[in-house]
């Protein structure tokens, strides 16, 4: 059956891909849809368009409240003009395909991280990551743990 991997994602996209990520969110075309090459490319990969429109399953509670609303605003939204974009989603991870999106896609789209973080669902810690010259990177340092010690 396979296993769920989540991503958080608050960022802020350079203004030069601000355009095609308003498609995506906005818009709702799906990544081979967008005229820039990586981004079309990167649709290819299997699964990629539950990124960033996957609903969450088997996440952290702390991911949604009662109403299955995203808490802590990582509701999927994106400002044209600010750059700002979030969401959060989980997806069967087959052929890597967040490790793929990291490394293919937001490194390179991606001004500022203010929050990223990848959570596979029989973990009690979840993965943050940093932006380092253009690439996503895993932060050795930041960690969030979700489940209770017994």
């Amino acid at each position: 059956m396979g296993m769920y991997t989540g991503v958080r994602c608050k960022v802020i996209i350079k203004e030069e891909y601000r355009g095609e990520i308003d498609k995506l969110i906005n818009d709702k075309e799906d990544w081979d849809e967008l005229s820039c090459d990586f981004m079309k490319k990167y649709g290819e990969y299997s699964r990629a368009d539950f990124i960033p429109y996957g609903s969450l399953s088997y996440m952290p509670d702390e991911w949604e409240d009662k109403n299955e609303e995203a808490t802590e605003g990582f509701n999927r939204q994106f400002n044209t003009k600010s750059g700002y974009l979030s969401f959060q989603c989980s997806l069967k991870n087959y052929d890597s395909t967040i490790e793929e999106f990291f490394e293919k896609v937001l490194g390179k789209i991606t001004e500022t991280i203010i929050h990223l973080e990848k959570f596979y669902e029989e973990c009690d810690y979840s993965q943050s990551y940093k932006l380092e010259n253009n690439q996503i990177v895993l932060d050795s340092v930041e960690f969030i743990r979700y489940y209770k010690e017994y």
